[in-house]
């Protein structure tokens, strides 16, 4: 059987050929589902979260939810009722102001057709209503409380899971909220599995204290050497090839990633002509893994290169709503992440050790203050999405303390690329004051 490369190897929105399962992973994956508690896949980006999901349930078994910055928890309910054919209509009561200044939209508010006591599945109550519409009733539900929507989707008998991707796009306040709303949603047995680029453990539990023992967590990290190992040899076989020469150095150079294995093993094999599976056995040589480095370097390195620059914010940088001179934290992020030693970072940097950092090398040290250094951070994921880098590419961990990279990509990057030679082209704040 022929296969192609590009199913084989690299990083693609379908379950490539390689994946492998890991009993650390997969395992506590398949027990997690069936344990009746909420699920949280977290793990650095291109990690293999989706991929996750792709081998253990079939399409019938979830509906799916993409979030957005703008998504709010309504906005995921209504997605859930219209992917499940559950017909509504908007309340129509009309938005007024609550006590508390803020409106109460209509939307919120949703008329569900049932008739009499049937079962409540569309097909059902459909052809019920064409031979007797008159006997139809509405029954009002708020998607604004977690409990009406767990009685609406009881009703129509729900047996899939939901996932809810991108989970880290969302604002902190919707997180929030959802954290909230999945305490009552576990106590339903609605389960939810969440999909979110961070890297430490109890993400929501911030959030809601309730959710202990009623999540659990899946980190989709680390992989090991062995893992990789595994990986590239399924390839092997699949496109009748030889990595033996340079797999050590392909899976150091990796950094850890199993997106950046996929891909470099990818363009090993296009680069020594080999697009799906080889007649005679082909040898993946030094050449080969050198182009193919060469190649990532260049293609990690336009996409960082434009993140840097975009989170940087030159057109913001000189001032803030209050007039005085900006303490251009973006900036000076970024040029220690260019700087400092790349063990160092690799390891994850605290609070204490960026503001120690920055005060080295910041033009005006005495005015940065870690209340300020402490905004900037919990602001961090909104600022990159605010700048449409997607994904983040680093994240601050609010309870440890601690800023961790989380695009698996940007360790290969930062250590292939000339970090002198980017900062000179990152605009310095100094220069316009």
């Amino acid at each position: 059987m022929e296969n192609q490369t590009a199913d084989v190897f690299g990083v693609k929105s379908t379950l490539i050929k390689t994946y492998i399962e890991r009993d650390a992973v997969d395992e506590k994956f398949k027990s997690a589902i069936t344990d009746g508690n909420e699920v949280i896949i977290y793990g650095s980006s291109k990690q293999g979260k989706t991929s996750l999901i792709l081998n253990h349930l079939t399409e019938t078994q979830y509906v799916k939810v993409e979030c957005s910055p703008q998504t709010q928890p309504i906005d995921i309910y209504k997605s859930i009722l219209r992917q499940l054919g559950i017909t509504y209509v908007e309340s129509e009561t009309s938005e007024k102001s609550s006590e508390h200044g803020g409106k109460l939209g209509a939307g919120f508010k949703i008329k569900i057709p049932f008739i009499g006591d049937t079962s409540a599945t569309t097909e059902v109550s459909d052809k019920q209503a064409q031979k007797s519409g008159e006997k139809t009733t509405y029954i009002e539900y708020n998607l604004a409380l977690a409990q009406d929507v767990s009685e609406l989707l009881i009703k129509f008998g729900l047996d899939q899971y939901i996932v809810i991707e991108n989970f880290h796009y969302l604002e902190l306040s919707v997180q929030e909220t959802l954290a909230y709303d999945l305490r009552v949603f576990q106590d339903h047995h609605i389960i939810f599995i969440v999909l979110g680029i961070w890297r430490e453990a109890n993400r929501l539990i911030q959030f809601n204290g309730d959710l202990l023992d009623r999540v659990t967590e899946v980190p989709v990290e680390p992989w090991s050497p062995d893992d990789f190992q595994k990986v590239i040899s399924k390839g092997e076989s699949l496109l009748n090839v030889d990595f033996s020469e340079v797999k050590d150095q392909l899976i150091e150079e990796s950094f850890d990633s199993v997106g950046v294995v996929q891909e470099i093993c990818k363009h090993c094999c296009l680069i020594a002509g080999v697009a799906e599976t080889a007649r005679e056995k082909v040898s993946i040589s030094q050449d080969h893994l050198n182009g193919a480095l060469a190649v990532k370097a260049q293609e990690y390195g336009i996409r960082h290169i434009r993140n840097f620059e975009a989170f940087v914010d030159i057109t913001r940088r000189t001032s803030n709503q209050s007039g005085k001179p900006s303490l251009a934290f973006p900036y000076y992020f970024i040029r220690l992440l260019l700087t400092h030693e790349f063990e160092n970072i690799e390891k994850g940097l605290s609070r204490a050790v960026l503001l120690e950092e920055i005060r080295k090398i910041h033009h005006r040290p005495d005015d940065v203050r870690s209340g300020d250094l402490g905004k900037f951070l919990h602001n961090l994921t909104e600022h990159q999405i605010s700048k449409k880098i997607q994904p983040p590419f680093v994240d601050y961990d609010r309870g440890g303390k601690i800023l961790k990279i989380i695009d698996s990509s940007l360790y290969f990057f930062l250590k292939n690329c000339d970090r002198e030679e980017i900062l000179e082209d990152i605009p310095n704040p100094i220069d316009d004051e």
